[in-house]
């Protein structure tokens, strides 16, 4: 198991590395960036969105692909293949700052997305080896590894790209680290990533399409398709804290990569801490599913309260908080959605839930850049709204699953 977390982090502090780079590249003032100076704020502010939300796209086409092939082939090879490709995508995107050629970029982050599997394929070679209290505390290490990895990379990542502490840094530089990290974690994933035990759908062809077909029988599943749909809600506002809080920041108080850098980190620590404290408490006392919908109700409350202060100094005391709730909400939704698939399918499963809620994601993106354009808090009012929906939703379910165990 440990080299399960450790090859989770190190994928993470890749990604992690460049999340303070893409908002103060096309949206800061005064910063060179990859567009030209006499571009509105609404422009880049799409821009933005769209280099964003093609990254959810690819993750909602790479997701039910890979995880198919998981289940068929190992999730050795996968991530080995995976993780080659985030690194062809890093690259890509580094070279293409430099030419100052946006197009690439865009492209480039479809293909990182297409190959962001890593969290999917771990969890399920956990949920593969655990069940019951044990499967969620592992869950909870598997975040609090990724977790972990945002404490220190943002804040690295946005001085390499922050010329006023180095004057060899660029843009490009997070970029080009990151993909160097990539090629060391697939390595190591080729030198001792376990085999996957066969499963019954070792040794099929793969078909393309049935990935898609698959996403709409998912929906079709009882139990598991009122998860989905939860499960697409509750991402929507934690996503849109890691997509859009560095928009905001930027766009209400010109924050720079390293100072974006440092917020994020703040808020990965809170939720390294509530993963490594509060968890497997929480986890012996309630249910997952109520600790999911108190969570989600906590979060949307506290981001409504962040785009109040008109100081970014109140966001001291706001984001550690945010962050425990983020923790707590992603742990139990992950346990919620595993209890309830099959167990030789938890790569497709996992892999179907993780593709539903990239899906809205990316639409949300979309229409966050735009959004931003208007005014830089409407993109975290839509994820505040969207946590409690979720919470709604899995209140309503519970009260139905007693009814139903009532008249049985």
């Amino acid at each position: 198991m440990l080299l399960i977390y450790a090859i989770v982090f190190l994928g993470f502090f890749a990604g992690a590395l460049v999340s303070p780079v893409l908002s103060p590249m096309f949206l800061h003032p005064t910063e060179h960036g990859v567009l030209p100076d006499g571009t509105s704020v609404a422009t880049r502010a799409m821009l933005l969105g769209v280099a964003m939300g093609m990254m959810r796209f690819g993750e909602f086409i790479g997701s039910p692909i890979l995880g198919q092939i998981s289940d068929r082939f190992g999730r050795k090879g996968t991530l080995a293949l995976a993780i080659a490709v985030t690194a062809a995508g890093n690259l890509a995107i580094g070279l293409a700052i430099e030419i100052e050629w946006v197009w690439i970029i865009i492209v480039g982050q479809f293909f990182i997305g297409f190959a962001g599997v890593l969290l999917v394929l771990a969890m399920a070679e956990v949920a593969n080896r655990t069940d019951g209290v044990t499967k969620t505390q592992r869950f909870g290490f598997i975040y609090l590894a990724s977790s972990l990895a945002y404490v220190f990379a943002p804040v690295i990542g946005g001085h390499l790209a922050d010329q006023k502490y180095f004057s060899w840094a660029s843009y490009s530089l997070p970029f080009y680290t990151a993909a160097g990290i990539c090629l060391a974690c697939m390595l190591l994933i080729l030198w001792r990533f376990p085999s996957s035990p066969p499963t019954s759908q070792a040794g099929k062809p793969i078909k393309l399409a049935k990935g898609f077909r698959e996403l709409g029988e998912a929906f079709r599943g009882g139990p598991f398709r009122s998860l989905l749909i939860v499960n697409f809600f509750i991402y929507i506002g934690i996503d849109f804290v890691f997509q859009f809080n560095p928009v905001y920041f930027v766009q209400k108080w010109e924050f720079t990569s390293s100072q974006v850098g440092w917020l994020l980190s703040y808020t990965s620590a809170s939720m390294v801490a509530t993963q490594w404290l509060l968890i497997k408490p929480v986890g012996k006392r309630w249910a997952p599913r109520a600790v999911t919908a108190g969570a989600g109700i906590a979060l949307g409350i506290l981001l409504t309260f962040m785009i109040m202060p008109d100081q970014w100094q109140w966001l001291c005391v706001l984001l550690p908080l945010v962050g425990g709730s983020m923790a707590i909400a992603t742990t139990n939704m992950s346990a919620l959605l595993s209890d309830t698939a099959d167990p030789e399918a938890q790569g497709r499963m996992l892999g179907i839930a993780h593709s539903v809620r990239v899906f809205g994601s990316a639409l949300l993106c979309f229409g966050g850049g735009v959004l931003a354009g208007f005014a830089p808090q409407y993109p975290i009012m839509v994820g505040a709204i969207a946590s409690v929906v979720a919470a709604g939703l899995l209140i309503i379910g519970g009260r139905h699953l007693k009814s139903t165990a009532t008249a049985a």
